[in-house]
């Protein structure tokens, strides 16, 4: 193989890991960005996941991890309600775009989720009081 090749292929193949990663953006409509923290437990159910992953918390957003299966999401807001949702993913390798808007609408806090890419999913949830209590040191 000559260097131009193999210094293609190698562009090629640092170009698809740098840019080939999940991404999220959250709208905080009409509610503090400070009382929410976002967790996920991705590859297995949060049930049997004692430590998930961070993605957002105080105004930082952290990596999303790229793992199949059952990919669990909560929301928490104060400590005192969530909102969990499930997001299946069939392949290691499918990225997503997440759009999450939170906002809070007669006394009711809702998120609406849009998910683009492989296995996408659009739905609206409720928060509600505490539906997996989730152990976590805070």
């Amino acid at each position: 193989m000559n260097k131009i090749s193999a210094l293609s292929i190698l562009l090629t193949m640092s170009l698809f890991l740098c840019c080939n990663k999940n991404t999220i953006i959250v709208d905080f409509e009409n509610v503090n960005p400070n009382d929410f923290e976002i967790l996920l437990s991705a590859g297995f159910p949060i049930r049997f996941n004692n430590n998930p992953d961070t993605i957002y918390k105080d105004g930082v957003y952290y990596d999303i991890p790229n793992e199949y299966g059952e990919n669990d999401w909560v929301i928490d807001y104060k400590g005192m309600k969530q909102c969990a949702f499930r997001h299946f993913k069939t392949n290691w390798r499918y990225t997503h775009k997440y759009k999450f808007v939170i906002f809070e609408k007669q006394d009711t806090l809702y998120c609406a989720i849009d998910i683009r890419g492989k296995n996408s999913e659009k739905d609206t949830f409720i928060f509600t009081e505490n539906p997996l209590l989730l152990q976590k040191d805070r």
